[in-house]
């Protein structure tokens, strides 16, 4: 029997859709659904992970402004390039599916406008990306 962890996948054109990973084959999936060989873990307040492209930044991916904003929102100011996959993690460190309510948690962290203090640290964690920092002042 398969057993499923619920994620959610979010790719740096605003698409968000939910995920369900194979827990026999987790890293084989992550990198397929991520389009990567190598990933990184963005831990998140709640016991969320941000599973990310782990060369994002130096292989040309697309900025994930929608990912970069929850995990900000949620605690880690960090820039992500793109696609990002959150699970839950244990207190153990095991990867799990995303509980209901930090579904939620990540759905209301998308559904609000960032707040002036998570702006500010987005504007700053950007700064080395001029254009970016330009279209970020004028949420």
């Amino acid at each position: 029997m398969t057993t499923t962890i619920r994620s959610i996948k979010i790719t740096p054109t605003d698409t968000i859709t939910t995920l369900n990973l194979d827990e026999s084959n987790i890293g084989t999936d992550i990198c397929a659904a991520i389009g990567c060989s190598m990933f990184d873990v963005v831990g998140l307040a709640d016991d969320i992970d941000l599973f990310v492209d782990d060369e994002g930044l130096i292989n040309g991916s697309t900025l994930n402004l929608p990912a970069t904003v929850l995990a900000h929102r949620l605690g880690s100011p960090t820039v992500i390039f793109g696609t990002a996959i959150a699970v839950s993690v244990t207190p153990d460190g095991e990867t799990v599916g995303l509980t209901d309510r930090q579904l939620e948690r990540i759905q209301t962290a998308f559904a609000q406008k960032p707040d002036t203090g998570t702006v500010d640290a987005l504007v700053e964690s950007l700064s080395p990306l001029p254009t970016i920092v330009g279209m970020l002042r004028n949420i």
